[in-house]
């Protein structure tokens, strides 16, 4: 990645941060969790983690496999963002 990129990506993670801390102080749970998502693919772009990187990073934080709860609890996590649902609507 250039150095020109590398600073819009930045001053792009500066400013959704602040939204992002506006977002959780008025309670906008779902608009700081898309924020918060947003700001997660903007940093893996920028230290080049690969998808499957991510994956691999979800799974050992939820201690199984892809689709697997745990006992009681429903299955849930940072896997179930599909980033493959942009492409969907036309912009990947």
């Amino acid at each position: 990645m250039d150095c020109r990129t590398d600073a819009q990506l930045k001053s792009m993670m500066q400013s959704l941060q602040q939204q992002l801390n506006v977002a959780n102080e008025l309670r906008l749970d779902f608009a700081a969790q898309l924020l918060s998502m947003t700001l997660m693919e903007i940093t893996t772009k920028m230290h080049g983690i690969s998808p499957q990187e991510l994956d691999a990073l979800c799974e050992c934080i939820e201690g199984g496999s892809p689709g697997e709860a745990k006992q009681g609890e429903p299955v849930m996590g940072l896997r179930n963002y599909d980033r493959r649902s942009r492409s969907r609507r036309g912009r990947g």
